[in-house]
């Protein structure tokens, strides 16, 4: 469906009452125990970020502590229904993703059924073997394979692919853009190899591979793979923006089994955060891993590139965050972390190309409601 510019501006002034108003209907999620900060300020700033990005529906989360603090939805799930944005819509996490298949790579690492020097064959042996050198897990991981990323109408695919094996023919056969370890070149194709290594060290499919080693246990209960024809509960419809600014049209279809370990899956802004808290708790890796991750990948001539094993790290003054973005078709998503602090913030739309969300993240991480201490009367 295409909004026409005058009806959609109509529309939109009727929207914003509904947008503005979504904010009250849809109370947000705070713990008791909190300290005194106002969760409205979180929510006053949450949607007007929301509504001067141009950004149909948005749904946020934040950690404290190991604890979910203040989660809510704002705006509209679906704009021709007036369907409102609820804590618990689930929304396509993008590239969020690359984190969760890192995690799942790193703990079989750790149970010794891959090292991260592995090339890529002993686990996907269809992904032929490239003159500039040789694939290894490490460098799939830190995006420094030199397998390319999208190129043409990749990013639209519609075309259901029912076996990894069937998403590789649409980059195995193109030579590497660089050898490996020589350059850093962010590839969603890069990480849907690393399907491959799940699948093939752990005997089980990646998806029940996912749910069993890391969804269950984090408990994020409404984190999938995008299947396009499945009823999901909550699930947002997604938009990209229209000819005049503030406009909306429905995303093109697309199937995400392409790239389900680079961008397929979906979730709650909540259960993104539990994946952080449970990280932080040590209940998906040992503390070494998580910190091996975080460490900066480099290049063979030793410089750092700013991303780890599946994570953008960067300084902020003294501390270390650790981040990852994501954009999908009809979706734009970032999660936050200060993991020595044990905080992180997840922030997640239902349109493309929203710029600043990093900068939106960081203000909810700091000014959350934090956890009041335990009395010890």
């Amino acid at each position: 469906m295409h909004f026409h510019p005058l009806r959609a501006f109509f529309s939109l002034a009727l929207a914003g009452c509904a947008l503005s108003a979504a904010v009250s209907a849809q109370p947000a999620i705070v713990l008791r125990g909190m300290s005194d900060r106002d969760p409205s300020v979180l929510a006053r700033l949450a949607d007007d970020a929301r509504v001067g990005l141009g950004v149909p529906g948005m749904a946020v989360a934040v950690t404290q502590n190991d604890l979910v603090v203040w989660t809510q939805g704002f705006g509209l799930a679906d704009i021709e229904q007036q369907v409102p944005v609820r804590p618990d819509t689930v929304f396509r996490i993008a590239s969020i993703s690359k984190s969760i298949t890192a995690t799942a790579v790193m703990q079989l690492v750790e149970r010794g059924l891959v090292s991260l020097e592995d090339p890529i064959q002993r686990f996907v042996p269809s992904f032929p073997k490239k003159s500039q050198g040789e694939v290894r897990v490490r460098h799939l991981l830190t995006n420094t394979s030199g397998v390319r990323h999208y190129k043409g109408s990749e990013f639209s695919l519609a075309e259901p692919f029912a076996t990894l094996e069937r998403a590789t023919t649409v980059f195995r056969n193109d030579p590497l853009e660089f050898a490996p370890g020589e350059k850093y070149l962010y590839s969603t194709y890069g990480y849907n190899l690393l399907q491959g290594v799940i699948e093939t060290a752990s005997g089980r499919s990646y998806e029940d591979y996912l749910r069993a080693n890391i969804f269950v246990p984090a408990g994020m209960t409404s984190t999938m793979l995008e299947h396009p024809r499945e009823l999901v509960r909550f699930r947002s419809r997604q938009y990209i923006a229209g000819p005049t600014p503030f406009t909306f049209i429905n995303a093109p279809y697309v199937d995400l089994s392409v790239k389900w370990a680079g961008g397929g899956l979906i979730a709650t802004a909540a259960d993104i955060a539990r994946f952080a808290i449970a990280l932080d708790q040590g209940r998906l890796l040992k503390p070494e891993t998580v910190q091996q991750m975080y460490t900066s990948g480099r290049l063979n001539n030793g410089w750092a590139t700013g991303y780890g094993l599946g994570w953008m790290v960067s300084q902020d003054g003294a501390r270390t965050l650790v981040a990852h973005s994501g954009g999908a078709m009809g979706g734009t998503t970032y999660l936050l972390r200060d993991p020595k602090a044990h905080t992180a913030a997840v922030v997640l739309a239902n349109i493309d190309n929203v710029p600043r969300l990093r900068d939106l993240a960081l203000q909810l991480m700091t000014l959350a409601p934090r956890p009041l201490p335990v009395s010890t009367r």
